[in-house]
């Protein structure tokens, strides 16, 4: 049996003075989101980082079980 458990999204930051990258994790997201409002959210979450921050990327993840 197949079945679906989730997507989640990963917003990963660049934050000055950082040794690593900051990430902001979002939970729930809706199945085959579009490439440009993964983006927007990226870039809405960077505005709202320290100043000179800049993003270095989005993860996407897709969760499935299978079971017998």
């Amino acid at each position: 049996m197949i079945q679906r458990i989730g997507n989640k999204l990963k917003v990963q930051v660049n934050a000055p003075n950082e040794e690593k990258l900051q990430n902001i994790n979002f939970q729930n997201v809706v199945d085959a989101p579009e490439e440009s409002a993964i983006l927007e959210l990226g870039e809405i979450m960077t505005l709202l980082s320290p100043d000179g921050s800049e993003l270095d990327s989005v993860v996407l993840t897709s969760q499935t079980r299978y079971t017998k």
